[in-house]
């Protein structure tokens, strides 16, 4: 009646005097054929909407959540990320930015990158919460099909190194197999006598030791081109470093580049993806060899543990630098100042992709005519390969 106040009921009144139906509506219309996945709740945290998108994703239909408490529903999923940091920005009326956990329509558990936020009525009061997000298991893949042409390219690089490596055993072990059948062919013919000869014990040990470095290299070069998945290891870094740094002998020479090894004892096992540090060492060393002038210059590659949670690598040389108007580019994709046909651009942001991967940073440091440090830090223990709650504001989780 007119003059009278709608009385409005204790749950309408903390969505905001009858939770703008008109804007939460609207808002609903629009998102549910939206291709981006998207969740709505009230204050209370019952769900709203649950798009198609999110629907088909999750396989949970939308169509069965609306009006249930989410944190309960996805709870019987084996899951409530999503709930947890949605029922905080209904609290604390702050954008998060977060990456869940959810169901997956194949009985597995998929990854989603959200944006979560505040709904504000026309008062400016929040009336609902919506999350906003998209499926990381596509980009994911999209990545490691990247980080391995990446690799690819890294192998197609030292390619012409592979000759200079299984040549120089190649060349001994056929002087000393022609050696040995030399005298073994004058022993039958009965021009010298067919004698033991200590010389011939060493030629085919040397033989031995021939076959056996082709037979390493080979192995490692194989298993360095593999496509690679995420499997984590409890690794020592200046192995890892080591065992990369065998990849790099053919670009060092070519770049007349002398190395320095600086690693750190006893440092703290770090669980990484080993080949995906492999090659972040790999692409460094390769991107300072190029950086060094035509005199060649010298490379350093240092180990170390910063006795705060952290163990890092870091790779210097005294090379070209960086320019001032290039330092902002460094890590932008297909970005090279290199000449045509030395670099695909892809180097360091592949690098910095990995490092991010793991829950570590790296950062640079350069001076133009007086060289280039890239650092390393990585985590100790799991570090950011696993699924993180949430962080405030604009701080994306990984």
């Amino acid at each position: 009646m007119p003059g009278r106040k709608r009385k409005v009921s204790a749950r309408n009144s903390t969505r905001g005097e009858g939770a703008a139906p008109d804007l939460v509506a609207g808002l609903v219309q629009m998102m549910a054929k939206a291709d981006i996945l998207i969740a709505m709740t009230d204050l209370d945290g019952r769900i709203v909407a649950w798009n198609r998108a999110l629907s088909e994703l999750t396989g949970c239909a939308g169509s069965d959540g609306v009006g249930k408490v989410m944190s309960e529903w996805l709870t019987g999923f084996g899951v409530r990320d999503l709930a947890d940091i949605m029922g905080q920005v209904a609290t604390q009326h702050e954008s998060l930015r977060c990456e869940v956990r959810l169901p997956c329509a194949s009985g597995a558990m998929s990854a989603a990158a959200f944006s979560v936020l505040p709904v504000r009525g026309h008062d400016g009061m929040p009336v609902a919460v919506m999350a906003a997000g998209h499926d990381l298991t596509t980009l994911r893949a999209l990545q490691n099909q990247v980080l391995h042409a990446e690799k690819l390219a890294t192998v197609g690089q030292i390619a012409a190194g592979v000759a200079h490596e299984i040549n120089n055993p190649l060349t001994s072990v056929q002087m000393c197999v022609e050696a040995v059948l030399r005298k073994a062919n004058l022993a039958r013919e009965g021009r010298v006598p067919n004698l033991y000869d200590p010389t011939d014990i060493e030629r085919l040990k040397k033989i031995r030791e021939g076959a056996e470095r082709i037979r390493k290299f080979s192995r490692d070069l194989t298993t360095y081109a593999r496509p690679s998945g995420r499997e984590i290891d409890d690794v020592n870094l200046n192995e890892v470093v080591e065992h990369a740094l065998s990849f790099c002998e053919h670009i060092l020479y070519e770049a007349k580049a002398s190395l320095t090894r600086d690693l750190a004892p006893d440092l703290p096992r770090v669980r990484v993806v080993r080949d995906h540090i492999m090659q972040v060492v790999t692409n460094l060393v390769s991107n300072a060899a190029q950086a060094l002038g035509n005199e060649g210059g010298t490379i350093v590659v240092r180990t170390f543990s910063d006795g705060a949670g952290h163990a890092g690598l870091a790779v210097s040389d005294n090379g070209e630098g960086i320019l001032e108007a290039d330092r902002g580019r460094v890590f932008e994709p297909f970005f090279t100042t290199k000449p045509a046909g030395r670099g695909t651009g892809l180097g360091l942001p592949v690098v910095r992709n990995i490092v991010l991967a793991h829950g570590g940073d790296v950062t640079f440091d350069s001076r133009p005519g007086a060289g280039t440090t890239f650092v390393v830090s990585l985590p100790l223990g799991t570090g950011g390969m696993g699924f993180i709650g949430h962080i405030k504001a604009d701080k994306q989780v990984r």
